[in-house]
């Protein structure tokens, strides 16, 4: 199933009710490049902050943290691939954006709209 652009928009719009500020910015970087996936280091470089402020981000988002309300059943983020992070050159993970949550998300929008 593809989403449109107008589903993606509602879809940002219901997560970024319900998370923090920090977690709001991590969540543009992929809103903006909505196929691409990002290692931590390379989420950290695009946001320049230090890397100990992207971890505990994705981490949570990740539905890791039971003080966010992200459910880890269905997270935000998901581990896409493990390979050569453009900014450290070493082999990590990379995130991107649940596929399964944007379809959830945007089912409850279109019943929301009925």
């Amino acid at each position: 199933m593809s989403i449109q652009d107008t589903s993606l928009i509602a879809y940002y719009g219901e997560i970024m009710e319900t998370i923090g500020d920090k977690h709001r910015e991590v969540l543009k970087v992929f809103g903006m490049n909505p196929y691409m996936d990002f290692t931590n280091a390379e989420l950290a470089e695009e946001l320049e902050w230090p890397i100990n402020t992207v971890t505990p981000r994705v981490y949570e988002l990740r539905g890791c943290d039971k003080n966010v309300a992200v459910d880890p059943e269905n997270p935000i983020l998901v581990h896409v691939q493990t390979r050569k992070c453009r900014v450290t050159q070493r082999t990590a993970m990379a995130w991107g954006m649940n596929p399964e949550y944007k379809r959830s998300q945007y089912r409850l929008y279109r019943e929301a709209r009925k």
